[in-house]
């Protein structure tokens, strides 16, 4: 399914205008300076921003639309979602926390463990599956994060800087598991900083600033013809 939007945001002096189309099986990378709009625009799509104007479709089904007045609550959206606070339940295990969206759809707990215990497998956390998500460093509770955004098999990815605390040895293995899910067929936007992620994971990579777009294209083309400072000093960071 199609993941498409108009998002439109007024906070304060902040506006954001933003249009964007993800097609099943692809990913959107965004990029930009800090308060370009990137979090407030997986906020929007996730549910936890209200619109001012605009919409957000997934499959052709209106998830929230200004005009009408729609909105549908976050929990019913059937999103995977990793933003930067992560919000781990702190006293549950990591292998609690990868099984708390399928057991909340009503998977067997067998069958729900032992699916958390494979993808904690694959995000390099096997020998960490019953500690306790508040014993957990940075990096580990990411990967928890991520993995627990796609263990519900959800149908759109939004993840916020999912790579941000990972060192090089970490990030591979996590965004394989990124691919993999987006490989059955579902839509995803990553919000990254770094180049190198949307280069690996990415089909089209947008880039925001001042809350609205400055460049589209696919990230080999991005880097070929950069068309802001911005860009450019991103860009001159793969050197």
């Amino acid at each position: 399914m199609t993941l498409e939007a108009h998002v439109r945001v007024a906070r304060g002096g902040f506006r954001l205008d933003v249009a964007l189309r993800v097609p099943p099986g692809s990913v959107l990378a965004v990029m930009g300076p800090n308060g370009s709009g990137k979090s407030t625009l997986l906020e929007v799509i996730a549910g936890l921003v209200p619109l001012t104007a605009g919409h957000v479709r997934l499959g052709g089904e209106d998830l929230a639309d200004a005009a009408t007045g729609r909105h549908l609550p976050p929990h019913e959206r059937g999103l995977g979602v990793a933003l930067q606070d992560g919000l781990l339940f702190g006293h549950l295990s990591a292998r609690e926390n990868v099984a708390f969206g399928p057991r909340a759809q009503g998977v067997a707990a067998a069958a729900a463990r032992s699916a958390a215990d494979a993808l904690l497998t694959d995000v390099g956390l096997a020998g960490h599956a019953r500690t306790r998500a508040d014993r957990l460093s940075g990096g580990q509770a990411q990967r928890v994060v991520v993995a627990r955004a796609v263990a519900a098999r959800p149908r759109a990815l939004l993840l916020d800087e999912p790579f941000g605390a990972l060192d090089a040895a970490t990030r591979p293995p996590v965004r394989a598991v990124v691919r993999r899910a987006v490989a059955r067929g579902i839509p995803a936007v990553v919000v990254t900083h770094d180049l190198r992620d949307a280069l690996d994971l990415a089909d089209v990579l947008l880039v925001l600033q001042d809350g609205a777009e400055v460049q589209r294209g696919t990230p080999a083309g991005v880097v070929a013809a950069p068309s802001t400072p911005y860009v450019e000093q991103v860009v001159a960071g793969l050197a």
